[in-house]
């Protein structure tokens, strides 16, 4: 697998068609709503609560941040190939000088610049809402938003992966379900039932080390309450979400490869 700027031109444009075409979807028009739905729930913390408002606001605007960035990776991702296959687009863009791994990598670029675009939007509603209201600027404002980015991308990327092996039942269900487990797994070695079950116990550790570690980018809670983490703990997540969403890249771009489109 080699890149020229040829080559990345092909990339670029893949995605910049993708972009294009989930755009004239409408589908940030729902975004909006959120923006607008964000800015209701301020008002009615303002009027409800006594020295909490910022915390309700900001709590809320992450939440549906975070709901609405994971939505729109698996709903958006589970379409990677159905649509070009079924209308036979695939087929034309790859008789063409287009490589495999090019046309997937424009793929998955042109979705994850939506997600970012989703998350930007959000974010704006959600940080203008908070600082309008008297909310007060921490480093950790800004790691949240890059760790909903992280988390996003990674399952888009995970979406992608089974989409090329699997159906899009199969796809959502399988994807919600890791979602799940892994925000669930750290949670459930703590407990005593878990700990007095070896079995279980070794089953949870190895699903621990295979899956996406989601529950290392959820700091929501420390931003709300502790307003403090370790920027070793910050570093280290990110580097190996990172390094997931690589090795994520290059199996989906393997599986491309060698999948039989006929």
């Amino acid at each position: 697998m080699r890149f020229s700027l040829n080559s990345l031109k092909r990339v670029l444009m893949i995605s910049h068609y993708t972009f294009k075409e989930i755009i004239k979807s409408k589908i940030l028009l729902n975004t909006l709503f959120l923006g607008f739905a964000i800015l209701t729930i301020t008002y009615v913390a303002l009027s409800f609560t006594y020295g909490e408002a910022t915390k309700i606001s900001l709590d809320f605007g992450l939440g549906l941040l975070t709901m609405s960035s994971i939505g729109i990776a698996i709903f958006i991702g589970v379409g990677l190939l159905s649509k070009e296959i079924e209308s036979r687009t695939v087929y034309m863009v790859i008789s063409r000088p287009v490589k495999r791994h090019e046309f997937i990598i424009g793929k998955i670029l042109g979705l994850n610049l939506v997600l970012m675009l989703n998350i930007a939007i959000l974010s704006v509603f959600t940080y203008l809402t908070y600082f309008y209201i008297g909310g007060v600027f921490t480093s950790l404002l800004i790691w949240t938003i890059f760790f909903i980015m992280l988390e996003s991308l990674l399952v888009l990327l995970l979406v992608c992966l089974l989409s090329l092996i699997t159906t899009q039942t199969l796809t959502v269900i399988i994807s919600l379900a890791v979602y799940v487990t892994s925000h669930g797994i750290h949670t459930a070695l703590k407990t005593s039932f878990t700990q007095s079950q070896p079995l279980l116990e070794q089953l949870l550790k190895i699903l621990h080390y295979i899956l996406p570690a989601f529950y290392k980018l959820n700091i929501k809670s420390f931003l709300l309450y502790q307003q403090e983490i370790a920027t070793s703990y910050l570093l280290g997540a990110s580097l190996h979400t990172l390094f997931y969403c690589l090795f994520l890249v290059f199996l989906c771009i393997y599986v491309f490869k060698t999948k039989d489109l006929n």
